[in-house]
């Protein structure tokens, strides 16, 4: 295990924290939406990154600028082909920025992505991630990194000041990733991932890689990223998330999580029925959302409700189908 890790109380523990996807209206809406989410109680601001959206690093800087105390966080930022030390100085001016309330989070994406959108060449994820995380660290820790890797290299140092105290957390869905959050992340994220797979799969995953690497796993918080919709502003929910999972089941890692969960079945028949999608997102009126989330609180880890800005299908397209979304969620 790399040093001492920070923020584990506060990521454990912050008010109402979100998930949100900038979607198709902007980054001036998207800042308009973190000001809400914080007048609302907000204590943490994740944002999302996609391929055909804005950059999620850009993203924040907007909603830092436009919030006081909040939290904000990138869940995830991509690795592939943005080099470590670009990421570090990336987090050092948002720390910079925001006054010190940004947390970085890393994610090593899908083949699909990064070998057929971005055309790079395929590395093997956990061995790259591990390099990448080691630059990012130590250059914003120490302010100083010289590292020869056989993916990543870097000769770098940081004069800003800022940086520090970035909280830097991972995306990981499976024991060898998990096993690198507990050796070099302040925490970790999950997306898409049911109670079930979280229960099951990631908690014992996570307390053997502590044990493994000499962490307490109290220091390791786990974010439960999950999509939540209040069911009367989306008349065509379940078609629109069986599309959703459809997509995500493409992906080599996200159908080992949907499998794992005891849906093998409907993978292999291509029948996604309303349980699955319950299993997998939160829907229904306050009372419902409040109980299910409460339900990834008894296992110990931080629920992050997610939701999208825009006009397709499951992202909300107004400023009061947000707000009512924000009263669902956040708990006074």
């Amino acid at each position: 295990m790399t040093g001492s890790f920070i923020a584990a109380d506060e990521l454990r523990t912050a008010a109402n924290p979100l998930l949100l996807g900038p979607g198709a209206h902007g980054l001036r809406a998207t800042a308009d939406r973190a000001r809400m989410a914080e007048e609302a109680g907000a204590g943490q601001l994740w944002l999302s990154q996609v391929p055909d959206n804005h950059d999620s690093a850009l993203v924040a800087a907007g909603c830092a600028a436009a919030t006081r105390s909040m939290r904000v966080g990138t869940a995830v930022t991509p690795v592939a082909g943005r080099h470590p030390v670009l990421a570090a100085q990336a987090a050092s001016a948002l720390a910079d920025l925001s006054g010190g309330r940004f947390a970085l989070g890393l994610g090593a994406g899908h083949p699909f992505i990064n070998e057929f959108v971005l055309g790079l060449d395929p590395v093997p994820p956990v061995a790259a991630m591990r390099e990448y995380l080691t630059i990012v660290r130590t250059l914003l820790r120490e302010g100083r990194v010289d590292f020869v890797g056989r993916h990543h290299t870097a000769h770098a140092s940081n004069v800003t000041g800022h940086g520090a105290d970035v909280p830097i957390l991972l995306g990981g869905m499976r024991p060898k990733m998990i096993e690198l959050a507990a050796e070099l992340a302040d925490g970790l994220l999950l997306w898409l991932a049911p109670l079930r797979y979280v229960e099951e799969h990631v908690l014992p995953a996570v307390h053997d890689a502590c044990a493994r690497v000499g962490r307490d796993p109290a220091t390791l918080p786990v974010l439960v990223e999950v999509p939540v919709y209040l069911a009367d502003d989306h008349p065509n929910l379940y078609s629109d998330l069986e599309g959703l999972i459809t997509q995500y089941a493409m992906m080599p890692s996200y159908r080992h999580v949907f499998e794992a969960s005891g849906f093998g079945d409907r993978l292999a028949t291509g029948e996604i029925d309303r349980a699955m999608a319950d299993a997998i997102a939160i829907a229904g009126d306050a009372a419902e959302i409040a109980g299910r989330l409460e339900e990834f609180r008894t296992l110990g880890c931080v629920p992050v409700p997610a939701t999208a800005i825009g006009d397709r299908p499951l992202e909300l397209d107004t400023p009061d189908a947000f707000a009512r979304f924000l009263k669902a969620v956040c708990v006074a």
